[in-house]
């Protein structure tokens, strides 16, 4: 299947809108571009599933509407995909409704912290056909489109549109996917360079982003959305981890990496 991993440029007076990977929603003066993890991991996972990829982020490669809308219709998808958050939700809605007269064919999919506490609204005011809540979307992402293709059925997290028109879910998402088995982010892919410069976390530049766990363990930060996405605490494999960093120096030149695991975990284990 074609798949889009897409953010289009929501353009305002208020600034640069931070969607991607960001633990609450921010409109910047000055353009800022935060690498999205988890978004990349599923553009990998569905490559690697054989799946043609398109990395389609409109904001940070400072494309115009119509420029990402020419690129999006060139690509021809089967599948797109959205990472939202409330204050663009609205945005979201009419920008699936034009893709939708648009490509006719495609299926829309949300994914983000404002659909996973509010997942049926997204059907009542939109043309969305899937919504993945929880933070685990890249692998239902890739669940999905095994379910598009083929015969396998949808996991718990997923909203979908019976045969009337309602909005019907498979049931509360479940954070039991072992990180291990996700691959490493083709950066390549993702066109990390985007993100590598504008980015007031990195002293040194190029930087970019990994994420070592999906937590928090501590999970009572009422501004911050992995309380909603990551409500548990899972890491991966810490050699994984420090490949994976060696990697990204070794063959890219990254000078900075920012670990975006909301924290680690309290506990004796600190004092050894």
């Amino acid at each position: 299947m074609r798949v889009a991993i897409a953010y289009p440029p929501l353009e305002s007076d208020k600034g640069v809108p931070l969607l991607s990977q960001n633990r609450q929603f921010q409109w910047f003066n000055r353009p800022t571009y935060i690498y999205p993890v988890v978004p990349a991991t599923a553009a990998t996972m569905a490559r690697d599933a054989g799946h043609d990829v398109a990395w389609l982020d409109g904001i940070a490669a400072q494309w115009t509407r119509a420029a990402f809308d020419e690129r999006l219709e060139a690509f021809r998808p089967d599948v797109v995909f959205l990472e939202t958050k409330t204050p663009v939700v609205g945005a979201h809605w009419e920008i699936l409704k034009q893709i939708r007269a648009r490509l006719p064919g495609a299926r829309l999919v949300l994914a983000g912290d404002h659909v996973t506490a509010l997942p049926q609204e997204s059907f009542e005011h939109s043309p969305v056909d899937y919504v993945l809540t929880g933070g685990d979307y890249d692998f239902l992402l890739l669940n999905l489109l095994a379910h598009l293709g083929g015969d396998a059925p949808l996991e718990p997290g997923i909203w979908h549109r019976d045969e009337s028109g309602k909005a019907v879910s498979t049931g509360p998402f479940r954070l039991d996917h072992d990180l291990n088995r996700a691959p490493w982010i083709d950066r390549d892919l993702t066109r990390w360079r985007l993100y590598a410069e504008k980015n007031g976390n990195f002293r040194r530049t190029p930087g970019t982003y990994i994420m070592s766990a999906r937590d928090c363990w501590h999970g009572r930060c009422t501004f911050c959305s992995w309380t909603t996405l990551y409500p548990a605490y899972r890491s991966r494999d810490p050699v994984d981890c420090v490949n994976e960093i060696e990697h990204l120096v070794g063959r890219y030149g990254v000078r900075e990496i920012m670990d975006d695991a909301g924290s680690l975990p309290a506990g004796p284990w600190l004092e050894t």
